[in-house]
C-alpha cells in the first residue's frame, strides 16, 4: 500500500510496470513465433514460411543483439541476420516453448531479466521427443518507437532429456485415436 508517493515516483513506478509487461509480451511473441515454425502434424513449415517466421522471430531482437547459446544451444551469434539464419535451421520439427518465473528489473531504457524455459520438442532428424529446460539471462533495450527488444540472451543450465528411447509420437489429446492408440493414456474412469 502506498501511503505517500509523489506524482513523479508514481509515474516512474507505472513506467517500470508498463516496461515489464511489454517485456513479458515480447517474450510471449518470441515463443509463439518459435512454435509457429511447425505444423500440428509435426513438420516444419514450408521453406518460404519458415524463413518468414525466422525473420519475425529475429525481429524480437535489436540489430546488434547477442545470442549466447554456447555449444549446447546454437553457438554464439551476433545480429538479426545470424539469428534469423539460426532460427530458420532449427533442429526441430515440433516445439512448444514455455517461459515462466520471470524476474525483470528496469532502469530507464535498459532492462534485465531471468526466465526459466521448459520446452517440449521433436528432433527433425530422428523424431526423438525431448524435454528441454534452461535458465535464460536476458537484457532488453527500449527502442525509439517505445517497443522493447531483446539485446542479449544467454542460455544457462541447459538440460535435454529424451522422453523415450527412439522415436516417440507426441499426442495432441488424451483421447484415444481412431486406431485405438492413446487409450492407455486415459484415466480408468474415462476408458
Amino acid at each position: 500500500m502506498i501511503t505517500s508517493a509523489t506524482p513523479n515516483s508514481f509515474e516512474k513506478r507505472l513506467e517500470a510496470l508498463e516496461a515489464m509487461e511489454s517485456i513479458r509480451l515480447l517474450k510471449a511473441r518470441y515463443a509463439g513465433l518459435a512454435d509457429d515454425k511447425y505444423t500440428k502434424d509435426y513438420k516444419r513449415q514450408p521453406e518460404a514460411r519458415m524463413i518468414e517466421l525466422a525473420q519475425l522471430q529475429a525481429a524480437c531482437f535489436t540489430e546488434d543483439a547477442v545470442w549466447a547459446g554456447g555449444s549446447a544451444f546454437g553457438a554464439d551469434l551476433v545480429g538479426r541476420a545470424q539469428l534469423a539464419e539460426w532460427f530458420g535451421r532449427s533442429p526441430w520439427c515440433f516445439a512448444m516453448h514455455y517461459y515462466g518465473s520471470p524476474e525483470i528489473s528496469v532502469k530507464g531504457d535498459e532492462a534485465a531479466g531471468t526466465w526459466r524455459l521448459w520446452q517440449m520438442a521433436l528432433r527433425a532428424d530422428t523424431h526423438e521427443a525431448l524435454l528441454l529446460s534452461a535458465v535464460t539471462s536476458e537484457q532488453y533495450r527500449r527502442q525509439p518507437d517505445g517497443n522493447w527488444l531483446h539485446s542479449r540472451m544467454l542460455f544457462e543450465q541447459v538440460h535435454m532429456l529424451p522422453i523415450a528411447a527412439g522415436a516417440f509420437p507426441l499426442r495432441s489429446t488424451f483421447a484415444a485415436q481412431p486406431d485405438g492408440s492413446g487409450a492407455d493414456l486415459l484415466p480408468r474412469n474415462m476408458k
